[in-house]
């Protein structure tokens, strides 16, 4: 990313664009120093306690001690600090979550990835501005998730935005529980990446209101943070290394995809288990691998693919021995 470059990321719904936060960099051109703007509507609601955020909603007391502000930024510096910005009526104040003065990686030793923010959607109605296409203005850029089968109203998911050296694997797909990409290149190394998945979330629990003299059930609000800096990275790892970081995975998926983004619907998986059967025991001896076979079977199908499931069983695997057989011709004439 140039200096000055904004990124603006989008989640369709129903041919809808609803944006999810704006990225800006700040340092000198290929130099990571990165702002993120523009993750609420009209105002932020500050507070002090961690298990605010993690309950996901504040009762009357806990209003009265937390802080409402209209402008409110957080920065990833390239010396691997992390700072809110809050502007409160001409006042601009800096606070580092993590305790002042530390800091976790800087931008330019990140070796594998680094987790920066997450963001916990507990309500889909509270994205209440929305396009059909985003306006763009000079230097930005737009990056939009799609996936009408993962984002509906009344999901609740986990967003997490983080960085990865180009070295690290990454997988590029989503399917109904999640969502993976790359959401553009900050420098010759690194490159900015976003993962959402379902997520479920504890229920608001009931409490007696002073104001309305009754027991009442708030309402749960959604949540940003920077990522926990004892825990973040591990946790990722853990349960990402099966999918979004497996590396064996990573080589099915760029034979597969040419190293492209992929929607794996039920339809494609559909498919893709008919390929397994056909191939299980003998990949060996077939023509080509099975990922390249299966890019074959889904350019060649293409939007007859939703019949092709429709088929028996053993016409289906009759069908991808035919298609197998032709490979052989081909590769022996």
């Amino acid at each position: 990313m140039e200096k000055g470059e904004k990124i603006k990321v989008y989640f369709r719904m129903k041919s809808r664009c609803y944006g999810l936060f704006n990225i800006i960099q700040m340092g000198a051109n290929g130099i990571v120093d990165l702002k993120i703007t523009d993750y609420y509507n009209t105002c932020i609601i500050v507070t002090d306690e961690v298990n605010d955020n993690e309950k996901g909603y504040l009762t009357e007391d806990e209003m009265e001690k937390a802080r409402i502000f209209n402008q409110v930024e957080m920065t990833y510096h390239k010396d691997g600090s992390f700072l809110h910005k809050i502007k409160d009526r001409g006042n601009i104040k800096y606070s580092n979550p993590y305790g002042q003065g530390k800091r976790w990686t800087s931008t330019d030793n990140i070796s594998d990835f680094q987790p920066v923010f997450n963001i916990a959607i507990r309500r889909m109605q509270i994205y209440n501005k929305s396009c059909e296409e985003p306006i763009l203005k000079s230097k930005e850029s737009a990056y939009i998730c799609e996936n009408d089968e993962l984002f509906e109203e009344n999901g609740t998911y986990l967003v997490v935005c983080y960085i990865r050296n180009k070295k690290f694997p990454v997988n590029r797909f989503t399917n109904f529980q999640s969502y993976s990409d790359i959401i553009t290149s900050l420098n010759d190394e690194l490159d900015l990446c976003i993962f959402i998945q379902r997520h479920k979330y504890n229920k608001p629990e009931p409490y007696y209101s002073k104001h309305f003299k009754c027991m009442i059930t708030p309402y749960l609000d959604n949540s940003i943070n920077f990522c926990n800096i004892e825990s973040a990275k591990e946790e990722m790892m853990d349960k990402l290394k099966n999918a979004v970081f497996d590396p064996v995975f990573n080589h099915f998926l760029q034979v597969m995809t040419d190293g492209n983004f992929i929607n794996l619907t039920e339809d494609k998986l559909k498919l893709i288990d008919q390929i397994d059967i056909f191939y299980s025991g003998k990949e060996s001896q077939l023509p080509v691998s099975k990922p390249f076979f299966i890019k074959l079977a889904l350019n060649y199908l293409g939007d007859k693919l939703v019949e092709f499931n429709k088929l028996p069983s053993n016409m289906k695997q009759n069908l991808i021995h035919l298609w197998n057989n032709e490979l052989e011709k081909h590769q022996n004439s």
